[in-house]
Protein backbone atom coordinates (compact mmCIF):
# COMPACT_ATOMS: atom_id res chain seq x y z
CA UNK A 1 0.00 0.00 0.00
CA UNK A 2 3.11 2.39 0.42
CA UNK A 3 4.13 2.09 -2.91
CA UNK A 4 0.67 2.74 -4.41
CA UNK A 5 0.28 5.82 -2.59
CA UNK A 6 3.70 6.89 -3.18
CA UNK A 7 3.40 5.76 -6.92
CA UNK A 8 0.37 7.25 -7.45
CA UNK A 9 1.13 10.73 -8.54
CA UNK A 10 3.31 9.09 -11.28
CA UNK A 11 0.45 6.44 -12.25
CA UNK A 12 -1.70 9.70 -12.59
CA UNK A 13 0.09 12.31 -14.47
CA UNK A 14 1.74 9.58 -16.15
CA UNK A 15 -1.55 9.57 -18.78
CA UNK A 16 0.61 12.93 -20.29
CA UNK A 17 3.27 10.65 -21.29
CA UNK A 18 1.00 7.84 -22.69
CA UNK A 19 -0.53 10.31 -24.38
CA UNK A 20 2.40 11.50 -26.37
CA UNK A 21 4.00 7.88 -26.54
CA UNK A 22 1.40 5.52 -27.11
CA UNK A 23 -1.59 8.06 -27.87
CA UNK A 24 -0.35 7.98 -31.60
CA UNK A 25 -0.52 4.08 -31.74
CA UNK A 26 -4.15 3.98 -30.14
CA UNK A 27 -5.66 6.26 -32.71
CA UNK A 28 -4.76 3.66 -35.70
CA UNK A 29 -7.10 1.41 -34.12
CA UNK A 30 -10.08 3.83 -32.99
CA UNK A 31 -11.80 2.31 -35.57
CA UNK A 32 -11.43 -1.29 -34.83
CA UNK A 33 -14.02 -3.26 -34.36
CA UNK A 34 -12.17 -5.08 -31.38
CA UNK A 35 -10.12 -2.05 -29.57
CA UNK A 36 -11.31 -2.90 -26.23
CA UNK A 37 -9.37 -5.81 -26.23
CA UNK A 38 -6.21 -3.74 -26.54
CA UNK A 39 -6.80 -2.11 -23.05
CA UNK A 40 -7.52 -5.79 -21.72
CA UNK A 41 -4.23 -7.25 -22.99
CA UNK A 42 -2.42 -4.05 -21.76
CA UNK A 43 -3.56 -4.12 -18.40
CA UNK A 44 -2.94 -8.10 -18.39
CA UNK A 45 0.32 -7.31 -19.16
CA UNK A 46 1.41 -4.86 -16.72
CA UNK A 47 0.41 -6.61 -13.94
CA UNK A 48 2.17 -9.20 -14.97
CA UNK A 49 5.15 -7.69 -15.40
CA UNK A 50 4.84 -5.64 -11.98
CA UNK A 51 3.85 -9.06 -10.21
CA UNK A 52 7.55 -10.61 -12.05
CA UNK A 53 9.27 -7.72 -10.85
CA UNK A 54 8.13 -7.83 -7.37
CA UNK A 55 8.95 -11.35 -7.48
CA UNK A 56 12.12 -10.69 -9.22
CA UNK A 57 13.19 -8.32 -6.27
CA UNK A 58 12.35 -11.18 -3.49
CA UNK A 59 15.01 -13.41 -5.15
CA UNK A 60 17.55 -10.55 -5.14
CA UNK A 61 17.06 -10.01 -1.66
CA UNK A 62 17.15 -13.29 -0.71
CA UNK A 63 20.20 -13.97 -2.32
CA UNK A 64 21.94 -10.64 -0.83
CA UNK A 65 21.17 -11.45 2.52
CA UNK A 66 23.13 -14.88 1.95
CA UNK A 67 25.91 -12.13 1.41
CA UNK A 68 25.12 -10.23 4.51
CA UNK A 69 24.10 -6.93 1.92
CA UNK A 70 20.34 -6.75 1.71
CA UNK A 71 20.92 -2.98 1.22
CA UNK A 72 21.98 -3.39 -2.26
CA UNK A 73 18.81 -4.21 -4.01
CA UNK A 74 17.53 -0.84 -2.11
CA UNK A 75 20.63 1.30 -3.73
CA UNK A 76 20.34 -0.83 -7.36
CA UNK A 77 17.18 -0.03 -7.81
CA UNK A 78 16.85 3.26 -5.75
CA UNK A 79 19.93 4.18 -8.19
CA UNK A 80 17.77 3.37 -11.46
CA UNK A 81 14.77 5.27 -10.22
CA UNK A 82 16.89 8.19 -9.58
CA UNK A 83 18.96 8.38 -12.99
CA UNK A 84 15.12 7.98 -14.67
CA UNK A 85 13.90 10.98 -12.82
CA UNK A 86 16.78 13.28 -12.97
CA UNK A 87 17.06 12.52 -16.75
CA UNK A 88 13.31 13.41 -17.03
CA UNK A 89 13.22 16.27 -15.53
CA UNK A 90 16.32 17.93 -17.72
CA UNK A 91 14.67 16.25 -20.56
CA UNK A 92 17.49 13.73 -21.48
CA UNK A 93 17.18 10.49 -22.58
CA UNK A 94 17.70 7.77 -19.66
CA UNK A 95 20.98 6.10 -20.30
CA UNK A 96 20.69 2.36 -22.88
CA UNK A 97 17.18 4.09 -23.94
CA UNK A 98 18.84 4.42 -27.53
CA UNK A 99 20.12 0.91 -26.98
CA UNK A 100 17.08 -0.53 -25.77
CA UNK A 101 14.64 0.86 -28.88
CA UNK A 102 17.68 -0.70 -31.47
CA UNK A 103 16.69 -4.33 -29.18
CA UNK A 104 12.88 -3.60 -29.44
CA UNK A 105 12.87 -2.70 -33.23
CA UNK A 106 11.70 -6.40 -33.70
CA UNK A 107 8.79 -5.77 -31.59
CA UNK A 108 7.73 -2.87 -32.89
CA UNK A 109 7.67 -4.17 -36.34
CA UNK A 110 5.39 -6.92 -34.81
CA UNK A 111 3.36 -4.28 -33.10
CA UNK A 112 2.98 -2.11 -36.41
CA UNK A 113 1.80 -5.73 -37.97
CA UNK A 114 -0.74 -6.47 -35.01
CA UNK A 115 -2.29 -2.38 -35.56
CA UNK A 116 -3.80 -3.66 -39.16
CA UNK A 117 -5.70 -6.30 -38.23
CA UNK A 118 -9.02 -5.76 -36.46
CA UNK A 119 -9.52 -9.31 -35.23
CA UNK A 120 -9.61 -9.30 -30.78
CA UNK A 121 -6.42 -11.84 -30.52
CA UNK A 122 -4.34 -9.10 -32.50
CA UNK A 123 -5.75 -6.45 -30.82
CA UNK A 124 -5.53 -8.31 -27.62
CA UNK A 125 -1.75 -9.16 -28.05
CA UNK A 126 -1.41 -5.43 -29.55
CA UNK A 127 -1.75 -3.94 -26.29
CA UNK A 128 -0.15 -7.24 -24.25
CA UNK A 129 3.14 -6.33 -26.34
CA UNK A 130 3.04 -2.36 -25.57
CA UNK A 131 4.77 -3.43 -22.53
CA UNK A 132 8.00 -3.72 -24.83
CA UNK A 133 8.34 -0.43 -26.06
CA UNK A 134 11.48 1.47 -24.61
CA UNK A 135 9.90 3.51 -22.10
CA UNK A 136 11.48 5.68 -19.11
CA UNK A 137 7.97 5.61 -17.15
CA UNK A 138 7.82 1.65 -17.04
CA UNK A 139 11.54 1.53 -15.99
CA UNK A 140 10.84 3.40 -12.83
CA UNK A 141 7.50 1.61 -12.23
CA UNK A 142 8.68 -1.55 -12.16
CA UNK A 143 12.22 -0.78 -10.82
CA UNK A 144 9.74 0.24 -7.79
CA UNK A 145 8.32 -3.37 -7.80
CA UNK A 146 11.47 -4.76 -7.62
CA UNK A 147 12.35 -2.65 -4.83
CA UNK A 148 9.60 -3.97 -2.81
CA UNK A 149 10.54 -7.73 -2.93
CA UNK A 150 6.92 -8.81 -3.32
CA UNK A 151 5.23 -9.86 -5.50
CA UNK A 152 1.78 -9.27 -5.00
CA UNK A 153 2.64 -5.34 -4.10
CA UNK A 154 4.19 -5.89 -7.81
CA UNK A 155 0.75 -7.28 -9.52
CA UNK A 156 -1.38 -4.68 -7.69
CA UNK A 157 0.78 -1.93 -8.60
CA UNK A 158 1.16 -2.86 -12.04
CA UNK A 159 -2.41 -3.35 -12.67
CA UNK A 160 -2.81 0.20 -10.94
CA UNK A 161 0.03 1.82 -13.33
CA UNK A 162 -1.91 0.43 -16.41
CA UNK A 163 -5.53 0.93 -15.19
CA UNK A 164 -4.42 4.30 -14.41
CA UNK A 165 -2.85 5.32 -17.31
CA UNK A 166 -6.06 3.84 -19.48
CA UNK A 167 -7.91 7.57 -19.65
CA UNK A 168 -5.34 8.78 -22.04
CA UNK A 169 -5.44 6.32 -24.40
CA UNK A 170 -8.68 6.15 -24.03
CA UNK A 171 -8.91 9.76 -25.03
CA UNK A 172 -6.79 9.44 -27.32
CA UNK A 173 -9.21 7.31 -29.45
CA UNK A 174 -11.35 10.22 -29.50
CA UNK A 175 -9.23 12.93 -29.71
CA UNK A 176 -5.30 13.11 -29.48
CA UNK A 177 -5.03 16.60 -29.60
CA UNK A 178 -6.84 17.63 -26.37
CA UNK A 179 -3.71 17.44 -23.81
CA UNK A 180 -1.34 18.30 -26.20
CA UNK A 181 -0.65 21.27 -24.46
CA UNK A 182 -0.44 19.37 -20.86
CA UNK A 183 2.27 16.86 -22.39
CA UNK A 184 4.87 19.98 -21.90
CA UNK A 185 4.68 19.52 -17.76
CA UNK A 186 5.07 15.94 -17.66
CA UNK A 187 9.37 15.91 -17.56
CA UNK A 188 9.06 18.37 -14.30
CA UNK A 189 6.00 16.23 -13.07
CA UNK A 190 7.48 12.61 -13.57
CA UNK A 191 11.02 13.81 -12.67
CA UNK A 192 10.28 15.02 -9.04
CA UNK A 193 7.52 12.07 -8.44
CA UNK A 194 11.01 10.16 -9.62
CA UNK A 195 13.27 11.50 -8.03
CA UNK A 196 11.66 11.95 -4.36
CA UNK A 197 10.68 7.72 -4.95
CA UNK A 198 14.47 7.13 -5.61
CA UNK A 199 15.25 9.23 -2.51
CA UNK A 200 13.12 7.42 -0.26
CA UNK A 201 14.40 4.54 -1.63
CA UNK A 202 18.36 5.28 -0.90
CA UNK A 203 17.23 6.04 2.25
CA UNK A 204 15.48 2.71 3.25
CA UNK A 205 19.58 1.17 2.22
CA UNK A 206 20.89 3.65 4.65
CA UNK A 207 18.97 2.64 6.62
CA UNK A 208 19.07 -0.96 6.31
CA UNK A 209 22.97 -0.29 7.42
CA UNK A 210 21.88 1.51 10.79
CA UNK A 211 23.52 4.81 8.90
CA UNK A 212 20.13 6.62 9.53
CA UNK A 213 17.14 5.92 11.55
CA UNK A 214 14.15 4.32 9.44
CA UNK A 215 11.26 6.94 9.72
CA UNK A 216 7.62 6.50 10.00
CA UNK A 217 3.86 7.30 11.37
CA UNK A 218 1.05 6.01 12.52
CA UNK A 219 -2.21 7.08 10.96
CA UNK A 220 -4.32 9.47 13.77
CA UNK A 221 -7.51 7.27 13.08
CA UNK A 222 -9.25 3.79 13.24
CA UNK A 223 -6.76 0.93 13.34
CA UNK A 224 -4.25 1.26 10.67
CA UNK A 225 -1.45 -0.50 10.53
CA UNK A 226 2.17 1.73 10.84
CA UNK A 227 2.53 3.54 7.40
CA UNK A 228 6.76 3.22 6.82
CA UNK A 229 8.15 6.19 4.83
CA UNK A 230 12.39 4.80 4.56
Amino acid sequence: MNLLIAMLPFYIFGNLHCLGMCGPLVMMISAHRFRAFYFLGRILSFTLTGMAAGEAGAVLNVILNQFHIPAAASFLFGSIILVVGICSLLGWSYPGHHWLGKRMASANRTLSVLILKDQPFATFLFGFFTILLPCGQTLVVFSACALTGSAWIGLINGFAFALLTSPSLLFAMQAHSFLSRAKKHYNTIMGVTAILVGIFALCRALAEVNLIPHVGFHLPFGNYPHVAIF
